[in-house]
């Protein structure tokens, strides 16, 4: 299946980082794993109550934050479910959101380690 983070990402992400300053992979990281949650719920419960609007909007949401930390296929599956609510047919809107979900794990799972990763070589340095 490959790996739920893109490393490119990150390391373009750590490129932008200004000397003194608390490490932006961390930062803009530990945001991600904060807010997905509730994105990932409100996805859940959209998609259970058949509201294709807030579905739109809550796959949108987090379409943006999951590329911007380097979850690319977290973000294109959040992109098709976007374009499908906008279109009215999403098909197994439960099962999608769930899949959704799983793919969420994984990417937390890797970020998480990273920003550990991030933190041990910090204390090195």
């Amino acid at each position: 299946m490959g790996e739920a983070i893109d490393r490119n990402v990150l390391k373009d992400l750590a490129d932008l980082q200004e000397e003194g300053e608390p490490d932006i992979v961390e930062d803009i990281g530990g945001i991600f794993l904060a807010h997905a949650p509730a994105k990932i719920d409100a996805i859940a419960e959209a998609a259970s109550k058949g509201d294709l609007k807030v579905l739109e909007r809550a796959a949108h949401s987090l379409k943006s934050s999951s590329a911007y930390v380097g979850a690319m296929r977290l973000s294109a599956m959040c992109r098709e479910l976007e374009e499908r609510a906008r279109s009215g047919s999403v098909d197994e809107p439960a099962a999608k959101a769930e899949l959704l979900r799983q793919e969420f794990l994984r990417a937390k799972a890797e970020l998480e380690q990273e920003i550990q990763r991030r933190k041990v070589n910090a204390r090195r340095s």
